[in-house]
């Protein structure tokens, strides 16, 4: 039987090499293993994966650039290519996680200070990425839209385990609802139709309130949105009466 712990993949530091491998290429490896193992044992391995994601985000998002990389002349080196190696498994990482009902680990007490980061490399790779493999992929667009946004934006906050009376979390629920706001934004109807037309339905959020909201959204207070939004995410906790469990 193999035992994980953050020294099965930590080794060195952040971006130096130990036996010829660079960080990024050992970073790559170890996420390919672990989407193998999430793939097989699905949420069997949702505890180890809680241990395990704070320590990877913490080095992914040190060290990948937030925006686009450097481009022209000179720039086309065997680091920049790793780089982007592993920001495409990355993606893959985290697509894996959302769609074997593991999402609940971005929202543990030690993984919530990343989801913002998150949220942004992900937009970002969505609406502008110059890498037409990870921005015209089948299904990434819709897994932002859809999968991404439906379980960070919408069941995590639901979960009962979203405090709204600590701080952190309040301000962790802004940055949720700006990342809506970049979204709407951004996809324009797609964002409704994914995300308002398909994921509150699922969840028997009312029409008045949906409504309610696509008008939020549509506007320029963003306070205002975040208030709403909190009112409704309240209200439909009490719809659901704890019967939501998000996994």
């Amino acid at each position: 039987m193999m035992v994980f712990s953050r020294r099965t993949w930590s080794s060195g530091s952040g971006e130096g090499t130990e036996g010829g491998a660079s960080m990024p290429k050992k970073m790559v490896a170890f996420l390919v293993l672990l989407n193998q193992l999430i793939c097989k044992f699905n949420t069997a391995l949702h505890d180890i994966l809680e241990e395990l994601y704070p320590g990877i985000a913490s080095r992914i998002f040190n060290i990948l650039p937030r925006d686009a990389f450097l481009s022209g002349p000179g720039t086309n080196t065997e680091e920049i290519r790793e780089l982007q190696e592993l920001q495409r498994t990355l993606y893959t990482f985290l697509h894996v996680i959302t769609t074997h009902d593991l999402s609940s680990v971005f929202l543990s007490p030690r993984s919530r200070g990343y989801l913002d980061p998150m949220m942004q490399l992900l937009l970002y790779a969505a609406c502008n990425h110059k890498d037409l493999l990870v921005r015209k992929v089948p299904g990434f667009q819709t897994f932002v839209l859809e999968t991404f946004a439906a379980n960070c934006c919408l069941y995590s906050v639901l979960d009962k385990s979203f405090e709204f009376r600590d701080a952190h979390t309040l301000v962790l629920f802004g940055e949720i609802v700006m990342a809506q706001k970049v979204m709407y934004e951004k996809f324009g109807n797609d964002f409704l139709v994914h995300f308002v037309s398909k994921s509150f339905p699922a969840v028997c959020c009312p029409q008045d309130l949906v409504a309610q909201y696509c008008q939020k959204l549509q506007g320029n207070d963003i306070e205002a949105l975040k208030f709403f939004y909190q009112s409704l995410i309240e209200n439909l906790r009490l719809q659901q009466n704890g019967s939501l469990v998000f996994r």
